[in-house]
């Protein structure tokens, strides 16, 4: 960042009128004042290393500061938040819209600045040169206890002068049809904060697990249902009603044929349906229950005559 630039302030410019400028800006763009909570944050910055002489010094030549530096600090990325979202089976076949509230604490951006004395590391590095051999030395930096921050210390309105400030927000996730648990849905910079300015945020990571329907079990498109039937009605038929999703469907189980309970029955196109329009089959399986009945000898040769008769 500029920071001549930010405060609108040429290289040469007095602290006088560094000053001026930072007031002139902080009238406007105070965040209490309507401003940008992440702009006035940089005219801090900008202000709090140009108005003290040995900061500027540094920060107008950075060589001459560290010669050692290369490259800047690696930034470092905090920690995902996972988030486990629960959905019904019904969700998933008509498709839905669900809303997840997530807070997140992180760094007040109005009183917590970079570090001027150590760059925002938290440490201080020393190089010591003995003859051909360099010893490198690394300590807690004593300006900011190894935070890598400063905290204003004027009172802040933002944040009750605790440093913290909690932010809210509700997330739309999308349930798409057909979707499948553990699909994934990724908003950016909502996990875990940084607590120091080297940090960069994690991500808010929600895993959508979608729940077994009372009556349906299912496999990747395919709804299963398991329908109770006497022993009677598996020969002579009946109908059945089974709870569809968008409403009863009625079958009569006659068109089966004798009901096998070892086979599976299939419904074309009653399971689910994937974003692309690709639909599952409603698969259905008999429990048949059996009379609690010993048959004599004259219902045996009846039941016996009428099945050489029909041929079964």
């Amino acid at each position: 960042m500029d920071f001549y630039k930010i405060l609108g302030v040429s290289r040469d410019a007095s602290q006088m009128d560094i000053k001026l400028a930072y007031r002139k800006l902080a009238k406007t763009c105070h965040p209490d004042k309507g401003g940008d909570t992440i702009e006035f944050q940089k005219i801090q910055e900008a202000y709090e290393t140009l108005s003290d002489t040995e900061k500027k010094r540094n920060y107008d030549n950075p060589q001459q500061h560290n010669i050692f530096t290369t490259q800047p600090p690696t930034m470092q990325r905090k920690g995902d938040v996972q988030y486990s979202l629960k959905v019904s089976l019904k969700d998933v076949y008509f498709g839905a819209v669900r809303k997840v509230r997530v807070q997140r604490t992180k760094l007040c951006p109005l009183c917590n600045v970079r570090c001027g004395a150590c760059g925002g590391e938290g440490t201080i590095t020393q190089h010591l040169h003995m003859g051909i051999f360099t010893q490198v030395l690394q300590s807690v930096c004593n300006m900011c206890s190894g935070t890598g921050r400063k905290v204003n210390s004027n009172r802040c309105n933002a944040c009750n002068s605790t440093g913290n400030i909690v932010e809210s927000n509700v997330f739309q996730v999308e349930i798409e049809k057909g979707m499948a648990s553990g699909a994934r849905t990724v908003f950016k910079e909502w996990g875990e904060q940084p607590t120091k300015p080297n940090q960069l945020p994690g991500d808010l990571c929600i895993t959508v697990q979608v729940e077994e329907s009372g009556d349906f079990t299912r496999r990747d498109l395919d709804l299963y249902f398991r329908q109770p039937i006497d022993l009677r009605h598996t020969m002579i038929g009946r109908i059945i009603t089974i709870p569809h999703f968008e409403g009863p469907v009625n079958l009569e189980v006659s068109g089966f044929g004798i009901v096998n309970p070892n086979k599976e029955y299939i419904v074309f196109g009653k399971g689910l349906q994937n974003a692309s329009g690709k639909k599952g089959n409603l698969h259905i399986t008999f429990d048949i229950n059996y009379p609690d009945k010993v048959l004599t000898d004259v219902e045996i040769k009846k039941l016996t005559a009428i099945f050489d008769e029909i041929g079964i």
